[in-house]
């Protein structure tokens, strides 16, 4: 489920303090390409894994370089299904609702 009203889309920042950020945030920067890296937050649920993903989009110089700067993309909340992947299409259960909107709005605030 892509997560367009959470304002974070279109930020931009250098990603050595991004990455500080969102690590200081909870997040795990997992999957990287030279143009773009997804920050992943996992959570646990009865009967699925789920992750809250932000992907950052490389505008200036390098992605490992950590004065290139990045951009923001909407937050995606992902269902892990096992063994074939992530399904982007999955709602957010009610048990995460609340935190997924507290971390996103902290999200906005620290990154901003």
């Amino acid at each position: 489920m892509v997560l367009e009203d959470a304002g974070i889309k279109g930020i931009q920042k250098e990603f050595g303090s991004l990455e500080k950020e969102m690590k200081r945030l909870g997040f795990v920067r997992w999957a990287w390409d030279y143009d773009k890296a997804s920050f992943d937050m996992k959570f646990e649920g009865k009967e699925s894994d789920y992750y809250l993903r932000i992907q950052a989009h490389v505008i200036q110089g390098k992605l490992e370089n950590p004065k290139a700067v990045v951009e923001m993309d909407h937050p995606v909340f992902l269902r892990h299904i096992f063994p074939h992947g992530l399904d982007p299409d999955t709602e957010i259960p009610e048990e995460f609702k609340k935190t997924v909107d507290e971390v996103l709005g902290k999200v906005k605030e620290t990154i901003a």
